[in-house]
């Protein structure tokens, strides 16, 4: 249950960072940047399975904190894992290009 919660949570700093602009725009997201608003994706990232709308939703929320996260040790490898990837094509969503 504990590695389950911790899952989620990287997962939705992961998304968040993604997201996110470069310059200016980053800085301004980062102040409503929570990667717990991700925790509806944290089971398709880590383990596949349908995804949710409401992670779709989280997604769209987070778009501007995405990069940040990516770049993030703690959350960056579950951005870049392909289900991360299959999140953006199911939701219908840009796959963001950090700088």
């Amino acid at each position: 249950m504990k590695s389950i919660v911790v899952a989620v949570v990287a997962l939705a700093a992961l998304v968040a960072i993604a997201a996110a602009a470069g310059g200016s725009a980053e800085a301004e997201s980062a102040a409503a940047c929570n990667p717990s608003q991700l925790t509806p994706c944290a089971g398709p990232t880590l383990f596949g399975g349908p995804v949710p709308p409401a992670c779709c939703g989280a997604l769209r929320a987070q778009m501007g904190c995405l990069c940040g996260y990516a770049r993030s040790p703690n959350y960056g490898a579950y951005i870049h894992s392909p289900n991360a990837r299959r999140l953006f094509d199911v939701c219908r969503i840009p796959m963001p290009r950090c700088a």
